[in-house]
């Protein structure tokens, strides 16, 4: 009995030994945020507001690799059958050590143009998020693509691919299978360059292009898209630029080009302050240009993990829109994160 019981528990000790070894290492974050806004855009509605959010980030070793899983939980995520918590977003990534990082990306943002779609420092959000106005990149690809990242002489290069696709279905759907008929989504591809040629600038380059496959669609072309900025930081004072340019992704349409200015400033440790500036040329195949003006000024102040911060945006001329009329929003947010 007792060699039985010295066999068994050996054999569990051994179990647990081994699962130890091969462990995956779980983190869990969160937040949940309380907001209230007005916009005076006509629409009326409840000005309070909240959001919530999990994010599950689980690695483990692969032979000397090691891969990452990411998934985020909360508000804002693809419905389920059962339309209760819903992802948002999640990712897997294989890190290669020299050889670099490759991971299929589900909304996270890893790879591509994506990720420096807007640098400028901002205290709070981007102003071009609530007023209807728009920052001019249109980022190819969907939801579902491949990326690549890796490291050369001090520069990060990026690449996001997206063969195309026919109507996303719910995560844990079985996709559309290839299928490249009327009302697929556009395939594509983007890439990004970002390093920090001297202590306190970070700049960025970033190209994408989208190839049109719905046949029933006369009127449509490749859609292009270029981006670059620039930072720089001394002390607590941060300024950016950035320019962005697109050609509007069918005949006729107006490109758009974009320049946006910015500059933040750390007070101290606990309160920053920001004012963006951001001009949107919509250049029109006929008639005369316009350009959508979008300024905003946004504060922020940190007490451990909670935060109050603030935004205050205008758009004049709205879509290249002379006669529209000009849109403010204001928002004040209360963040906890844990």
């Amino acid at each position: 009995m007792n060699n039985l019981k010295k066999v068994g528990l050996s054999a569990l000790a051994g179990s647990l030994v081994a699962f130890s070894a091969n462990a995956v290492e779980v983190t869990v974050t969160g937040k949940t945020e309380v907001t209230y806004s007005g916009t005076t855009d006509g629409v009326n509605g409840n000005k309070f507001g909240g959001g919530n959010a999990l994010t599950f980030s689980g690695s483990g070793d692969m032979n000397g690799m090691t891969a990452t899983y990411t998934a985020v939980i909360g508000d804002g995520g693809q419905a389920n059958s059962n339309n209760s918590e819903t992802f948002a977003s999640s990712s897997l990534m294989l890190d290669m050590g020299d050889m670099g990082t490759i991971g299929f990306d589900q909304g996270v943002g890893e790879f591509g143009v994506g990720t420096i779609d807007d640098k400028m420092p901002y205290a709070y959000e981007e102003i071009w998020t609530y007023t209807g106005a728009a920052n001019g990149l249109r980022a190819a690809g969907g939801t579902n693509v491949v990326g690549y990242k890796n490291d050369f002489a001090g520069y990060t290069f990026t690449i996001e691919l997206d063969p195309g696709h026919a109507d996303y279905s719910s995560k844990g759907g079985s996709g559309d299978g290839g299928n490249t008929g009327a009302g697929t989504t556009d395939s594509g591809y983007n890439w990004a360059v970002t390093g920090s040629p001297m202590d306190g600038m970070s700049v960025g380059f970033g190209h994408g292009k989208e190839e049109k496959k719905d046949s029933s669609q006369t009127n449509e072309q490749d859609n292009t898209y270029t981006t670059a900025y620039a930072t720089y930081a001394i002390g607590g004072l941060t300024l950016g630029y950035q320019m962005s340019d697109g050609n509007g992704g069918s005949a006729g349409a107006s490109g758009n080009i974009v320049d946006i200015y910015g500059a933040s400033f750390a007070v101290n440790d606990n309160l920053s302050v920001s004012v963006t500036q951001m001009d949107n040329e919509f250049d029109k195949a006929s008639g005369t240009n316009v350009t959508e003006e979008t300024s905003g000024v946004g504060i922020s102040y940190t007490m451990g993990s909670a935060s109050v911060r603030m935004l205050r945006a205008e758009t004049d001329n709205l879509g290249g829109a002379s006669t529209a009329k000009s849109v403010e929003h204001t928002e004040i947010s209360l963040l906890l994160a844990f």
